[in-house]
């Protein structure tokens, strides 16, 4: 079982740059609006949620449940600002051993490898939670997202036509991505 509170992970960006991932607490409802309010909104619109909603935000804060969703969050140690967010959703009922991943980087620590890291410690918390798969939802115009999930063991399942619709109307194909939390040649005999 993970201790939530004391939970810390160092990691260093491909820049040199230290960064530290903890779980989201209720100390960071400043930090979480400003990382969000702070992204433009290009890339905050393929989001699942508004984002840009304090009231969002506010409820996240005000209902954290670490056996619901982990928030990963990632602290830039020099400045300690909130840098980047990663959940973790766990199923539910008949989905209760599956998560689902969903991650945001500020735009700023983009292609340092933060996603990668990210990705990699939600794959380590997800084991620990007894988690049996991982899925991810990725819109199919997204390339780069794709082939990052595809080293890190994903495959597509499915795609989904017209899956995601923007605020604007406009729809998008999503790719529904997913891989077994300890594949077989991982596991330990």
């Amino acid at each position: 079982m993970i201790n939530y509170v004391a939970y810390r992970k160092f990691v260093t960006l491909s820049n040199g740059k230290r960064v530290m991932f903890r779980f989201l607490n209720n100390q960071d409802r400043d930090g979480l609006i400003h990382l969000f309010q702070d992204a433009p909104d290009e890339d905050i619109r393929f989001l699942k949620q508004d984002v840009k909603n304090q009231k969002l935000i506010n409820y996240w804060i005000d209902h954290i449940d670490y056996h619901k969703v982990l928030p990963l969050v990632a602290v830039d140690l020099e400045s300690n600002h909130l840098i980047a967010d990663a959940t973790l959703h766990r199923g539910k009922h008949a989905a209760k051993h599956i998560g689902e991943i969903r991650i945001f980087v500020s735009r700023v620590y983009r292609n340092l490898g933060m996603g990668s890291l990210m990705l990699e410690e939600l794959l380590s918390l997800a084991l620990k939670e007894n988690l049996q798969w991982l899925k991810a939802e990725v819109l199919a115009d997204h390339k780069k997202v794709i082939k990052a999930f595809r080293t890190k063991g994903f495959e597509i399942k499915a795609t989904l036509d017209d899956y995601f619709i923007r605020k604007d109307g406009v729809t998008h194909d999503v790719v529904l991505m997913m891989r077994p939390v300890l594949k077989r040649e991982e596991a330990e005999f």
